[in-house]
């Protein structure tokens, strides 16, 4: 995202999560400084793995959210399409970009080691350059060792930028 995001995305884990590990003063306090120092900022509250025990709960704090953006929504899935992923079955290709990573990542640290022992910062160019490089080999080797996901199936995603547009609906 960029500098002029306006709101915030939450992520909750409740993996293994149950009533003796519920931390009240956290959710309350959690839930002040929302609403008293940063309100409408909450732009998206993500609960993962919520047992049943959660929902519960979470009708005792509703209650104390901001009704604002109470709209509904529809989440669509986009399915993969068939060879989406088949750059990960080139095992050859996938095995020389991770060679070209880890020889990028020993110069990266010889340079960090050179930028660290000289003090005044005259080898920083040299380091931005290589960890340049290190973005973009990343780039071009996560077809090899991550599968798609939705935001690249949408175009959101892509040559490893994230472009964030609002679909406006006339």
């Amino acid at each position: 995202l960029g500098g002029s995001a306006e709101t915030v995305i939450v992520i909750f884990d409740l993996s293994n999560f149950g009533l003796d590990n519920m931390d009240w003063g956290f959710v309350r306090l959690f839930v002040q400084c929302f609403e008293s120092y940063y309100p409408e900022t909450l732009g998206v509250c993500v609960v993962h793995r919520a047992p049943f025990v959660f929902w519960g709960l979470w009708k005792l704090i509703q209650p104390l959210l901001d009704p604002v953006g109470l709209d509904d929504w529809k989440y669509e899935y986009v399915p993969g399409t068939p060879g989406e992923n088949a750059p990960m079955k080139d095992l050859a290709a996938k095995e020389e970009k991770i060679a070209e990573r880890h020889a990028l990542e020993t110069k990266f640290d010889a340079a960090t080691r050179e930028w660290i022992k000289n003090i005044n910062g005259k080898n920083s160019s040299e380091r931005d350059e290589v960890a340049k490089q290190l973005r973009e080999q990343y780039t071009r080797l996560t077809p090899y060792v991550r599968a798609k996901n939705l935001y690249q199936r949408l175009g959101v995603a892509h040559d490893g930028e994230v472009t964030w547009t609002y679909n406006v609906k006339a």
